[in-house]
C-alpha cells in the first residue's frame, strides 16, 4: 500500500452513533411526547424505520437534507399516532445529538496511531452543526487535519460530487494516494467507487452480508485488522 491520507468515516466507523442517537431520542420523547403515551423500545424502533428510510432517500438522490430531516419526524409521528410539529421536534431533536460524541470502543486509540502515519480527514454525512460538536466532545479532532460535513459540501456519500468538493480543499492529496474507510456498503463504498478512489470496508458485526454490492479494495472486521493492513 503506498497511501498517505485517510479519509475516514464518522458514524459506525468511529462514532458510537447508536448511543447518542438512543440518548437524543429519549430525551426528546421524555421533553414532548411522554404525556401522551410511554416510552417504550418499539417507539424507538419506528424511528430507527422511518430514519433509515429516508437515508436510503437520500443516498438514491430522491430527497433533499432538509426534506430528511422533517420527512423522517413526520413519518413517525403519522405511524406512531403521536402529536407534533415535525420541524421543531427536528430542531430539538439536534440539539440533543449534538451533545453526543461517544466513540466505539479502541476508536480514539486507533486514530491516534493512524495520525502517526498518514495524513487523516473525517468524511461524513449529517448536520453540520451537530457533527462539529460531536466530534469536537469525542476527542478525534486533535488527531485529525479536518472534517468535511456532507451539508457543507451540498451532496452527501455516495454522490461523487461529495468527494469533488473534499478534494478541492485538499490540492495537495492525489486520490491514488487516499483511501477511504468507512462502514456502508451504500454510502461510503459506494462513494468511493463513484469518486474513483480506493476503499477499505470495515464490518465488525460479522461476515460482509451476501448479495451484490460496491466492489471495495479491501475490509476488516476489527481495528487489528485495519491496523495491521496499513502497516501499523
Amino acid at each position: 500500500m503506498d497511501y498517505r491520507t485517510l479519509l475516514l468515516d464518522a458514524d459506525g466507523t468511529l462514532l458510537d452513533f447508536e448511543t447518542d442517537m438512543k440518548n437524543a431520542f429519549t430525551s426528546l420523547y421524555d421533553a414532548f411526547f411522554a404525556p401522551q403515551r410511554p416510552y417504550s423500545p418499539e417507539i424507538l424502533a419506528c424511528y430507527d424505520r422511518c430514519n433509515d428510510r429516508w437515508w436510503k432517500r437520500l443516498e438514491r438522490g430522491e430527497c433533499t437534507k432538509p426534506e430528511l430531516y422533517v420527512g423522517r419526524f413526520r413519518d413517525f409521528l403519522k405511524e406512531t399516532g403521536l402529536s407534533g410539529d415535525p420541524e421543531e421536534i427536528n430542531r430539538a431533536y439536534f440539539s440533543r445529538l449534538g451533545q453526543g460524541g461517544a466513540l466505539l470502543p479502541g476508536a480514539l486509540d486507533l486514530v491516534e496511531k493512524l495520525s502517526k502515519k498518514f495524513e487523516l480527514y473525517i468524511v461524513t454525512n449529517g448536520n453540520a452543526a451537530t457533527q462539529k460538536t460531536r466530534l469536537q466532545n469525542s476527542g478525534l479532532l486533535r488527531y485529525v487535519k479536518e472534517y468535511f460535513v456532507s451539508e457543507d459540501a451540498g451532496a452527501a456519500k455516495p454522490d461523487p460530487r461529495y468527494f469533488d468538493y473534499v478534494f478541492s480543499r485538499l490540492p495537495h492529496v492525489e486520490r491514488g494516494t487516499a483511501l477511504v474507510i468507512g462502514d456502508s456498503l451504500s454510502s461510503d463504498i459506494q462513494g468511493a467507487v463513484n469518486a474513483g478512489l480506493d476503499s477499505l470496508y470495515y464490518h465488525p458485526g460479522g461476515p460482509v452480508p451476501a448479495g451484490e454490492k460496491p466492489p471495495y479494495t479491501y475490509e476488516a472486521a476489527s481495528y487489528e485488522e485495519i491496523g495491521r493492513l496499513l502497516g501499523l
